[in-house]
């Protein structure tokens, strides 16, 4: 049984790397990792580890939203700054991967999805509609 589980854990292990999706608990250490040390920034956090981050905050902190919100907060995100947690915008000081106003460029990427869902949570209720206005209006 031993081997069998370990054979299985082995293919999963192999084809979740070949189309890089990070696992839940790879992303949660690397979140742990750069918070307690943001020059941890530049060398190890991706888009893919940002978006999978995001997927288990909202998983874990507003469960009353489905994969057609996950979408919308992607498609959100992705224009806003392309899930670049460096991303400035040349006409305001919002920064960071949700762009927030008067984000701290030293915020860890963990923290400005955490920062980003609670504002979009506050202010729309849920990524679809924060959606909705940004295609209307090109802000959120």
């Amino acid at each position: 049984m031993k081997r069998i589980l370990a054979v299985i854990t082995a293919w999963y292990l192999t084809f979740t790397s070949l189309w890089h999706v990070p696992s839940d608990a790879y992303v949660v250490a690397t979140a742990d990792k750069l918070c307690e040390n943001p020059a941890y920034a530049k060398v190890i956090w991706t888009k893919a580890l940002s978006k999978a981050y995001a997927k288990i905050q909202m998983d874990s902190f507003y469960p009353e939203w489905n994969t057609s919100e996950y979408k919308a907060l992607i498609k959100l995100w992705g224009k806003e700054s392309a899930w670049n947690h460096e991303a400035r915008n040349k006409k305001s000081t919002a920064f960071g991967i949700p762009q927030l106003l008067n984000l701290d460029p030293a915020t860890p990427a963990p923290l400005q999805i955490e920062r980003g869902l609670a504002y979009i949570k506050h202010r729309y209720d849920k990524p679809s509609i924060a959606w909705a206005h940004w295609r209307t209006y090109g802000w959120y």
